[in-house]
């Protein structure tokens, strides 16, 4: 039991606890280690999501919050994201697979249209991991879920079109090259030739769908930006899953140098600003001493690990192009 008494010395109410307890009327904290509670210390003094102060003199009486989330499924999920991802599209560039109305209709097209169908799901099915459906919807989180929804259209809008003009440049590049006589008389099909092979397949789909992805990666590092959890990374598979989702993501930014039009600038740009810039600095200044130990802020430091992959990719690639060349420009071929 515990009574309400007033400290002259203190200038506040104090709270004459047992014996098991310790209180302290200047800060307003205590122990008890008879209370303890099932939720997990914010970053803004919020224990669970009841809004009960972590300093409170009261125990937590309010229902425990949601669980946190399981981590094997995250890093699971995020592994199976990351390889649909490098396999629908990387398969396409450098394997030519059989077609289903050749030269029309080919078989990279039908991956192409299949990637979104299968990595938006896996997309939702991560955000929805981190809790953000957990209790009343906020403010703050409708402007995520708004931001990300945002993100997934770009990112199908993008594939679409993608697939959209590689589907339909294939009959018409086959038209020209059986009539050249009329592209001869004709500019108006080498014109549109170039309008859906560049414009719109090389340029604005490829960044439509590029800009998706990394903006819904982006909504990840936020959500789970306060997510910790060494103790599952004690265990070999969890290493395991996060170090090839690392590692994969980290292809997928270094595949976006070498295939797009002005890729090399491009990743750059992302890598230093955003990925080691804004993400390392965030985990360094968050952590200090702790950022390297896997498990504090657990995707955070899968994307840091995945833009210092990308970063080294790069590299490699601006010194074997000569510069700062995709792999079209540099005239180089797989």
């Amino acid at each position: 039991m515990y009574s309400e008494v007033n400290d002259p010395r203190a200038g506040m109410h104090s709270i004459d606890l047992d014996e098991h307890s310790i209180s302290n009327t200047r800060t307003g904290t205590f122990e008890n280690p008879s209370w303890k509670h099932n939720g997990s210390l914010s970053s803004r003094g919020l224990v669970g999501n009841y809004g009960h102060r972590a300093d409170s003199l009261l125990p937590d009486l309010s229902p425990p919050g949601p669980p946190p989330p399981n981590t094997r499924r995250i890093l699971s999920l995020l592994l199976a994201l990351n390889l649909c991802t490098f396999l629908l599209t990387l398969v396409p560039v450098v394997v030519e697979l059989p077609g289903i109305r050749p030269p029309w209709y080919v078989g990279n097209d039908v991956l192409r249209l299949l990637e979104p169908i299968i990595a938006l799901p896996l997309y939702l099915a991560i955000l929805i991991e981190s809790r953000v459906f957990a209790g009343e919807l906020s403010r703050h989180t409708y402007i995520v879920l708004t931001l990300f929804a945002i993100s997934a259209a770009l990112y199908q809008q993008g594939a679409g079109f993608h697939s959209a003009s590689n589907m339909f440049k294939h009959p018409f590049r086959d038209f020209m090259d059986s009539h050249p006589d009329l592209v001869d008389e004709y500019p108006f099909f080498s014109e549109f030739l170039l309008w859906v092979r560049n414009t719109w397949q090389k340029d604005i789909s490829h960044y439509m769908y590029a800009a998706g992805g990394t903006f819904m990666a982006m909504t990840f590092a936020y959500v789970y930006r306060d997510v910790t959890d060494t103790t599952a990374f004690e265990n070999r598979t969890e290493k395991l899953i996060w170090s090839l989702s690392s590692i994969i993501y980290g292809l997928i930014i270094g595949s976006v140098a070498i295939e797009f039009p002005k890729g090399p600038i491009v990743a750059s740009l992302l890598v230093v600003l955003y990925g080691l810039g804004t993400l390392g600095s965030f985990l360094c200044v968050t952590e200090r001493s702790r950022a390297y130990k896997l498990g504090r802020r657990y995707i955070v430091q899968s994307y840091v690990a995945s833009y210092l992959i990308a970063l080294v990719i790069i590299v490699g690639w601006l010194i074997y192009a000569g510069g700062f060349f995709n792999r079209e420009e540099a005239g180089i071929k797989f």
